[in-house]
């Protein structure tokens, strides 16, 4: 059975948002109250899931699984604050689309745990694949709109210990 390093399981889930290159620029909006709520939110909830891993020893992927359904779900809770936030109506539809490519993302970080239950690397590459735009597309909108602490970009599995 194929091993994985965690390292290798949080590039798979937690790549760079550049690798998705060829995405149009993201929406602006005017909207400083909820920029700088979604800002404090995410740099107080988002950043401990930062956490560098301690080792890179080889696990097998399910093993992984239970670490990635822990990060989809503290990600649901965060991702539940910002929905909370109140928006201008001006900047409403852009804030819903950037909530729903959270709610895709999360999506995807769940199945990715099944799939890697599964043990098959090329479902679970297949999985994980798919979060990347929608990372890509919260990080970018994230970053243009003054909220960097909630840019997905960079996030790397918490210890092998949990959350």
């Amino acid at each position: 059975m194929r091993r994985l390093s965690a390292s290798v399981a949080a590039t798979a889930v937690m790549a760079l948002a550049g690798a998705c290159g060829g995405q149009p620029p993201a929406p602006t909006i005017e909207d400083p109250r909820f920029a700088r709520q979604a800002e404090q939110i995410c740099a107080r909830d988002l950043q401990p899931l930062r956490a560098d891993l301690s080792d890179d020893e080889p696990r097998q992927p399910a093993e992984v699984a239970p670490t990635i359904e822990a990060r989809a779900a503290s990600l649901e809770v965060l991702a539940r604050k910002l929905r909370a936030l109140r928006v201008q109506d001006a900047a409403r539809p852009e804030v819903d689309n950037w909530l729903a490519d959270w709610r895709r993302y999360i999506e995807v970080g769940r199945r990715y745990a099944d799939a890697l239950r599964g043990g098959d690397p090329d479902r679970y590459s297949a999985v994980a694949d798919e979060g990347l735009e929608p990372q890509a597309r919260i990080s970018a909108f994230a970053r243009t709109n003054g909220f960097d602490s909630c840019a997905l970009d960079g996030v790397r599995l918490p210890p092998r210990e949990g959350l």
